[in-house]
């Protein structure tokens, strides 16, 4: 379910998910408080968090990286 809300907000990759703050999330229509909980937890597991910056995101070949994992 939160997979699908967040690619209505054009969010498709990690990178795209922790540089959004849990206060941008909480406006996406029909993402709440226990689906944000669900995505921290899982940001959490992978030592990652809401509200990260990412210098050179998203890099240059995205696509053709994406396309190779294809």
């Amino acid at each position: 379910r939160s997979s699908g809300l967040l690619k209505a907000e054009n969010i498709y990759y990690i990178g795209d998910l922790i540089q959004r703050t849990e206060f941008e999330l909480l406006k996406t229509p029909n993402l709440g408080r226990k689906s944000l909980t669900e995505i921290k937890d899982v940001l959490a597991l992978k030592g990652l968090s809401l509200g990260m910056r990412l210098e050179n995101w998203p890099p240059e070949n995205l696509l053709e990286q994406a396309q190779a994992v294809l």
